[in-house]
């Protein structure tokens, strides 16, 4: 097992897949909007500015209502858009593979108890076979 998926198992295991996405996004944002205001200053005159922009992007949402002009800026836009997506579709696709692989695991559980079942059925069936089978022996020796 990975690390990745040790950590996805972990995150889906503690039930904090929420807060762990808001963590991201945050730090994401974070990191994003120091970034647009260090590098388009003009479009982003304080930090809040360039983090309320980082938030919109790295969740896809774009109202446009701030946008970098530069070219520099345009970079890191483009750049956190990607992470934003990537990670959307990262945390999207582990979650379901983890939940694909537990409900596996519980239908494996499901499919054993059945097979049981059958087994039991059978060798029941088979005792009465047997019993049958000597009384037909007794029957036969007198």
């Amino acid at each position: 097992m990975t690390f990745v998926e040790r950590r996805i198992r972990k995150i889906v295991n503690a039930r904090s897949v929420t807060l762990g996405l808001a963590l991201t996004f945050v730090f994401l944002s974070l990191a994003g909007g120091i970034l647009i205001k260090l590098a388009d200053h003009e479009n982003f005159p304080t930090f809040g500015l360039g983090i309320w922009w980082a938030l919109q992007t790295v969740t896809t949402v774009g109202y446009g209502d701030v946008v970098p002009t530069t070219l520099l800026g345009r970079v890191i836009g483009g750049v956190v858009m990607v992470i934003g997506i990537a990670f959307i579709s990262f945390v999207t696709a582990g979650v379901t593979s983890v939940l694909v692989q537990q409900a596996a695991r519980a239908e494996s559980a499901a499919d054993r108890e059945h097979r049981e079942e059958i087994a039991q059925r059978i060798v029941g069936e088979l005792d009465e076979v047997e019993k049958r089978l000597d009384a037909i022996d007794a029957k036969l020796a007198r």
